[in-house]
């Protein structure tokens, strides 16, 4: 670590990696329009959860520090969507950007509903609020790790498997593209199997059906 022999310090800006919370205070005249909207981690990949001031803040967001990594963590979730996002920022962050406006945007109809017509359960509607953005927070990171897999780009709900954006031309020419190996095989056996290869090759499958799914796959 070389910063403490050059000197100086980092900008601490609210985006930054390491930041640990970030949040917005609604204020208000009474205690059930008070909103604290809080989100853990970096704000780049955090979502933005409201709670009155009033209420029990759920485990979730009583819980998660640098040390001990904990599923059950909302600022884990944030965390986790973060360090995914790095390996391939500009697509993976209009995928998280996307996710982040609808849940927020949900969140700020349910405060809107709930302080303008006070509700007795809004401390549980809040709550539930809160649990559903940490589970889907963690699908968001899941998902990004399927959809962007090894540099590739997969979505199955269209049927593109093993897609990559490839390498600007002149960067091609410059690393002498053309000098490279021979092209792989045109048959991918991982990752693109014949059409109809489950039905002979599913768990198990027994010795003939393996065969009947080797022979179609060498020819």
């Amino acid at each position: 670590i070389n910063e403490p022999e050059v000197g100086g310090h980092w900008e601490r800006s609210i985006g930054l990696h390491r930041t640990s919370d970030s949040y917005v205070v609604q204020s208000s005249a009474t205690k059930q329009d008070a909103v604290l909207w809080f989100g853990p981690a970096s704000a780049l990949s955090t979502i933005y959860v409201p709670f009155v001031v009033h209420m029990e803040i759920p485990s979730s967001y009583r819980s998660g520090i640098q040390e001990v990594f904990s599923r059950s963590s909302a600022f884990w979730a944030s965390c986790v969507i973060q360090n995914i996002a790095n390996l391939k920022w500009k697509p993976m962050m209009e995928i998280v950007q996307t996710v982040q406006q609808n849940l927020e945007r949900d969140s700020i109809q349910l405060v809107t509903e709930l302080v303008t017509t006070y509700s007795e359960d809004l401390e549980s509607k809040l709550i539930a609020n809160a649990a559903h953005v940490v589970e889907t927070a963690w699908k968001l990171s899941d998902d990004l790790l399927f959809q962007f897999a090894s540099g590739f780009y997969n979505d199955p709900d269209t049927h593109v498997m093993g897609e990559t954006d490839g390498y600007p031309a002149w960067w091609l020419n410059a690393v002498g593209f053309r000098d490279g190996p021979p092209p792989p095989p045109t048959l991918t056996k991982c990752c693109r199997p014949p059409a109809g290869w489950e039905a002979g090759y599913g768990v198990g499958s027994g010795k003939i059906e393996r065969e009947r799914y080797e022979n179609v796959v060498t020819g």
